[in-house]
C-alpha cells in the first residue's frame, strides 16, 4: 500500500509552532534554546523569532530571552468583548440565580481539545481547578465528553482511530463499537456528569450548538460534591440543559450589528 504523502509545513506554520513552546513551565526562551529545541540553524530561528516579534506575538524578556507578547493580550481582550458565544451566553448566565450552582463555565472545542473560555465562581467555598485558558483532552471531564458525544460520525471515528488507547483508559470503550455506543448513550441523555477534573466537586455539562448539527462548546454547572444529593444533581442537569439550549437558539439566530451576513462560526477541524 502506498504511503500517504506527509503534509509539508510552510514557514508560517513553523513560525507559529514556536509559540507552542512557551508554557507555564518554560515561559522564556533564548534564541540558542530555540535552535536546540527546533533543531534549526541560527538564521532560520532568528527568522521565526523576527516574524513573531514583529507581529507582537513575542516580546523581549530578561537575560536575552523572549516571552509571549502584548498582541496576545490585545487579542484576548478582543475575544472577550466580541466573541458571539460570550456576548450571548454571559447575560443569560447572569440571570441564572439558582443557589444550587457553585460555578458556571463555558468550554469551547479547539482542534481535538477543549478550551475553558469562561469561569464564574458563585460559591465562595468551592475549590476550582477549571480556569479560563486551561486546555483539556476530549476524553477527559464532562465539559469535553459531552462535546465529543455530539461530534459528526466521521470526526468521531477519526478521533477514535487516533486515540483508541486513551479512550480505553478513560473507560469509554475497548472497541470502536463500544465507544460509539457509549457516545450514543451520552448523546441521548443530553448531558454529562462527572468529577474527573476535580474530585471535590460534581460537574454537569450540556452541549452548545452554533448550527443545528454542529457542536462548538459546552456549558457546565458545578457544585461541591459533599453537599450535593442525587435529587440536586438531577435538578442541576435540568438547569444546565435548559440554559445551553437557550444559548444555542440565540447563536442560531445571531446576526452581527452591521451588515446582513451571519457570523463566521468555523466548524472546528480535528487534528487527526
Amino acid at each position: 500500500m502506498a504511503r500517504k504523502p506527509e503534509h509539508k509545513q510552510s514557514s508560517a506554520d513553523k513560525a507559529l509552532k514556536v509559540l507552542d513552546l512557551f508554557t507555564e513551565d518554560f515561559p522564556a526562551w533564548t534564541v540558542e534554546m530555540l535552535m536546540k529545541e527546533l533543531d534549526a540553524t541560527r538564521a532560520t530561528t532568528y527568522r521565526y523569532v523576527k516574524v513573531l516579534y514583529d507581529a507582537g506575538l513575542l516580546a523581549t524578556g530578561a537575560g536575552s530571552s523572549y516571552v509571549l507578547g502584548p498582541r496576545i493580550i490585545q487579542l484576548d481582550r478582543q475575544i472577550q468583548r466580541s466573541d458571539p458565544l460570550l456576548q450571548i451566553a454571559l447575560p443569560m448566565l447572569e440571570e441564572e440565580k439558582s443557589p444550587l450552582i457553585g460555578s458556571k463555565s463555558i468550554s469551547s472545542l479547539y482542534g481535538d481539545q477543549v478550551l475553558s473560555v469562561y469561569v464564574e465562581k458563585c460559591d465562595l467555598d468551592i475549590f476550582l481547578t477549571m480556569q479560563r485558558g486551561r486546555v483539556f483532552p476530549l476524553v477527559y471531564g464532562a465539559p469535553s465528553r459531552i462535546i465529543l458525544a455530539h461530534l459528526p460520525p466521521y470526526q468521531m471515528k477519526n478521533f477514535y482511530i487516533a486515540n483508541a488507547e486513551d479512550i480505553a483508559c478513560a473507560h469509554l470503550g475497548e472497541t470502536w463499537e463500544d465507544f460509539r455506543t457509549s457516545m450514543q448513550r451520552l448523546r441521548k441523555q443530553g448531558y454529562c456528569i462527572g468529577s474527573e477534573i476535580n474530585p471535590t466537586v460534581v460537574g454537569i455539562s450540556a452541549p452548545i450548538f452554533h448550527d443545528k448539527s454542529a457542536v462548538s462548546a459546552s456549558l457546565s454547572y458545578v457544585r461541591r460534591l459533599e453537599i450535593t444529593s442525587d435529587a440536586q444533581k438531577a435538578e442541576l442537569a435540568e438547569l444546565v440543559v435548559a440554559a445551553a439550549d437557550r444559548i444555542s437558539k440565540q447563536l442560531l439566530s445571531y446576526r452581527p450589528e452591521r451588515g446582513t451576513r451571519g457570523p463566521v462560526f468555523t466548524t472546528p477541524r480535528m487534528s487527526v
